[in-house]
């Protein structure tokens, strides 16, 4: 047996290779239990090597999961690793390679392949590719060197290459003598997104400042690499701006430039440019557009945008972000515009954005051609003065008015109140605002124009016609479209007024008649598209908006209901829009503006949507490009990302479910009571069996493939449904099958937890050392944890050895006068930092807060714990809040809180601002909205307040 049988490896390793021991294919393990099964996914526990390149033995790792400590690598024993470097930052030299790799293979250079060198006794110390035959090089030094050393060296590799092209690593002191000899120095480094490494090029310029950007917005010339801080000349690459690079292309761009703040120059019909270079002199792609500085008129101007921008819609308005400039041109002909314009990036503005550029007039797009008729239609008569929208407005107003009298109006009646005369208005114009009058169609509003009356007082002919638009079956019979109209009205006079109105009178019930069948609801299946009667309306014709409000609507649903995937047939057969008759181009369209505008944290509702082989759709890179998420390569790349949105999806809606669910019994007899005869028959019944069916599918085909998370999703899922929209007698018939799915779920979270559990005790009853106390107590502390996850009393043999481990830890405890030593079983609060200990923790995460707010950005719990290197244990809640109580302690009043910029690890507001607030008399929101929106105003502040202090 080798002297370490029975080692363990106690490092916390953070990076790992795949594969093999001397791969290149680095992988980042996150510090958070959160994200650790997101990064297993689609690898085994035998995928990942102590790497040769990363400095370390060759032997496999085991990837280990904690909840109250770092998660991270482990070597299995025996342990022999002379490894060094061993951080989050450990394998930043094969995410850069890599990165390299894919850049330049984009750069037409795909035979270049990475070779790294060990400095003294830092793994990759350099990263070298030879391109062109070995006549251009591209060194990144990573390692530090000294002047004289790095020169020599420089020197050395300049003899054989044309052109030697250098990057310097993080903290890399070289860069400073670079920018004095060349004016510049290019950086990269890498920091951690999710659960990779993001490798950044920054451009290093005099006065120590580097502007960073990604390798995909730099381009490989003769001269170098050349970034959007650089231009290339005659005379070689100078940052841009610079005497140098003006003086060079004088002759193309103007001699003085201005910077210009950002969504401050709007533009609209833009013309792309294809007969004409870049006027800079960098790529990029030239358009001739109308543009309209913040309160100026209007003008024409020449705009340049990176290659890799989205094409801007000449019908639509634009703002210019990022590094945005303007410049006189010299005009080489009278059609040449006066200005010249430069940006990184653009946004598209909505309507109501848009409208503060009031003098911007987008093109409208020509209209096709219309074939002649056989017969000329009488001239139509002049429509009403209103626009749309303000018809709309006056509609909802007068219909929310008449039913808070618990009336009805006609449709004479109605026009009049919107100062129309009705007779202007067409059959197909007037169904076409009764339906924006309530769409998109939401199960919590009524329909208002349910309210609409006939002359003689019945349903108005029109009435179908609009239901069908709402997403109600086309040709429904007259006794069902009444039926429809009077559960709508009714649940119109509920929300409005202050009692339902008196049903008409009906014949009373007998008890052995059977149950008035629900008339069905537009509600969106959860596993199968019901069969369609007729077929799905052409979508060809329809206007965007109506589209993009169908989708959204259907696919938010399907988000609420467990997140399944969703085909282009499908969407068509449940919103009765025929999608499949649309070019590729608008499909991209619409799934981009359902989501549209998509911020940092939001939801990627297009990301459910999937090819009818229920791959992501070969588009989908194009809708994240142009919502300015990364771009992935490969099909495999597009799937993970695709998977990684739908993951998003699923666990916002199952926590939210989670936190709104009240607590109930499983019991019938909990269930609320029946409605009363004669009141509204519930509706959506009918749509919650359905789902309850598509769920219990789920659930079956997640036991068969042994997954627990998705078992348990869908089970929590029809828990919702079971507590909140079944009355008594279908909760009764439901009641043993979601008895049944609780049981295997919680089955099987009771075999993992044994499993663990049993696995643990073991390994501490052959613990016996006295210098082993600590590790026991902690070990035990976790024990506790998993005893708390098991549902029910434990086996009687695990009890019996959690017992005995507890009294072998008392006995090594035990103090020489023989003093009672306290056993795993005191209370927490024993361990619980004291009043002082809580002050000096407080006063170090104050310090990193300020830091934190110089930097714009925010921190989680376990970001704290990370970046203060365990100088903060683990604390109990309570502990934390009081900790962030003491840190704002001294904040003046006139101030926000500097706990503002703790968040949750979703980026949210954390539940203990409230708390902070309350505790130390602050203010406080009483509503949700109301506290966010002020937290959010709090964070903004915090950045504007400490950014230069």
């Amino acid at each position: 047996m080798t002297p370490f049988a029975d080692e363990e490896d106690t490092r916390k390793v953070q990076t790992a290779v795949l594969g093999r021991a001397d791969s290149d294919d680095p992988v980042f393990l996150p510090y958070d239990h959160d994200e650790f099964d997101l990064f297993m996914r689609g690898c085994s526990r035998d995928d990942f090597y102590c790497g040769t390149l990363l400095g370390g033995c060759g032997k496999k790792l085991s990837a280990k999961r904690y909840t109250e400590k770092k998660c991270h690598f482990a070597h299995r024993p025996p342990v022999h690793c002379r490894r060094t470097a061993n951080g989050e930052s450990s394998a930043d030299h094969l995410y850069i390679g890599q990165a390299l790799t894919r850049w330049l293979a984009g750069q037409n250079r795909r035979n270049a392949k990475a070779s790294y060198r060990t400095v003294e006794d830092r793994p990759g110390g350099t990263v070298d590719f030879l391109l062109s035959g070995g006549r251009q090089l591209i060194r990144v030094q990573m390692a530090r060197l000294g002047l004289h050393p790095w020169r020599q060296e420089a020197e050395s590799l300049a003899q054989g290459a044309d052109h030697v092209e250098w990057l310097f690593g993080p903290d890399n002191m070289l860069a400073y003598d670079r920018v004095e000899s060349h004016g510049y120095a290019i950086r990269v480094e890498c920091r951690t997104v999710g659960v990779t490494r993001e490798v950044r090029i920054g451009t290093q310029l005099p006065g120590n400042t580097v502007e960073w950007t990604t390798l995909e917005e730099c381009v490989l010339t003769r001269q170098g690499i050349v970034t959007p801080s650089l231009v290339s000349t005659p005379q070689g690459i100078v940052p841009r701006g610079s005497t140098g690079a003006v003086a060079s292309a004088a002759s193309v761009t103007p001699p003085i430039a201005f910077r210009l703040a950002d969504d401050t120059v709007a533009f609209t019909g833009a013309m792309a440019r294809t007969d004409m270079k870049s006027p800079t002199g960098t790529p990029g792609s030239v358009y001739d557009a109308d543009i309209q500085p913040l309160g100026s008129a209007v003008a024409r101007a020449r705009i340049v945008l990176p290659h890799a921008s989205t094409t801007p819609n000449p019908s639509r308005v634009y703002v210019l972000r990022e590094r945005v400039t303007l410049a006189p041109v010299d005009a080489t002909t009278t059609d040449t515009p006066a200005w010249l314009l430069t940006a990184a990036q653009t946004r598209r503005l909505d309507a109501r954005e848009a409208a503060a550029w009031s003098e911007l007039r987008p093109p409208q797009p020509a209209p096709a051609p219309a074939k002649p008729l056989p017969v000329e239609p009488p001239t139509a008569p002049p429509g009403p003065r209103l626009d749309d929208r303000e018809i709309v407005a006056s509609f909802r107003e007068t219909l929310e008015r008449t039913a808070r009298a618990q009336g009805r109006i006609t449709w004479a009646q109605l026009a009049g109140k919107a100062k129309a005369n009705p007779e202007l208005f067409t059959s197909e114009h007037r169904r076409r605002l009764l339906i924006a009058l309530d769409f998109p169609r939401a199960e919590d509003r009524p329909v208002l124009s349910s309210l609409l009356s006939s002359d003689n007082g019945d349903v108005p002919s029109f009435f179908a016609a609009v239901l069908t638009g709402l997403g109600w079956a086309p040709g429904l019979p007259g006794n069902q479209v009444r039926h429809i109209n009077e559960t709508e009205r009714r649940r119109t006079y509920e929300l409005f007024g202050a009692s339902p109105v008196t049903a008409p009178p009906t014949p009373p019930a007998s008890p052995a008649a059977p149950r008035p069948q629900p008339v069905p609801q537009p509600r969106e299946p959860v596993s199968r598209p019901r069969a369609a009667a007729t077929q799905p309306a052409p979508a060809t014709g329809l206007p965007t908006l109506q589209l993009v409000l169908a989708l959204r609507e259907h696919l938010k649903a399907r988000a609420r209901n467990g997140a399944d995937d969703i085909t282009w047939r499908e969407l068509s057969a449940n919103t009765g829009f025929d999608f499949g008759a649309l070019s590729d181009e608008r499909r991209t369209n619409l799934l981009f503006r359902v989501d549209e505008p998509l911020k940092g944290h939001d939801l990627m509702y297009a990301a459910l949507v999937v090819t009818d082989a229920g791959k992501p759709l070969p588009y989908f890179p194009e809708i994240l490009r142009s919502h300015g998420r990364p771009v992935p390569g490969l099909q495999s790349e597009a799937h993970q990302a695709r998977q990684l949105e739908v993951d998003r999806i699923r666990d916002a809606y199952t926590s939210g479910a989670n936190r709104s669910r009240a607590t109930q019994t499983a019991s019938p007899a909990a269930a609320p009571a029946p409605a009363p005869i004669g009141s509204p028959v519930d509706t959506s019944v009918a749509a919650a069996l359905g789902t309850l069916t598509g769920l219990r599918w789920r659930f079956d085909h997640a036991r068969e493939a042994g997954d627990l998370a998705e078992a348990k999703r869908a089970w929590q899922a029809a828990g919702k449904l079971y507590g909140t929209k079944l009355p008594r007698a279908e909760q009764a018939e439901q009641y043993p099958h979601l008895r049944a799915m609780s049981e295997w779920v919680r089955g099987r979270e009771n075999e993992i937890v044994q499993a663990d559990l049993r696995r643990m005790l073991d390994d501490l009853g052959r613990r016996q050392e006295p210098s082993e106390a600590e590790a026991l107590r902690e070990s035990l502390a976790r024990a506790q944890e998993l005893k708390r996850k098991h549902h029910g009393k434990l086996p009687q043999d695990l009890q019996d050895a959690y017992r005995a481990c507890g009294e072998r830890l008392a006995a090594l405890l035990a103090a020489p006068s023989g003093g009672d030593a306290k056993g795993p079983q005191t209370e927490d609060a024993s361990s619980r930092p004291d009043e002082a200990k809580l002050a000096e923790l407080a006063a170090v995460v104050r310090s990193l807060l300020e830091n934190t707010a110089r930097d714009g950005a925010t921190l989680t719990w376990s970001a704290i714990r990370h970046r203060l290197s365990g100088e903060l244990p683990h604390l109990h809640p309570d502990d934390q809040g009081q900790v962030l109580v003491l840190a704002d302690a001294n904040t003046p009043a006139g101030e926000p809180l500097l706990s503002a910029l703790v968040t949750t690890n979703n980026g949210d507001l954390h539940p203990l601002y409230r708390h902070v607030a309350f505790s130390l008399g602050r203010e406080t929101a009483s509503g949700p909205d109301e506290l966010h929106a002020r937290w959010q105003m709090d964070v903004l502040r915090l950045y504007g307040i400490w950014k230069h202090r």
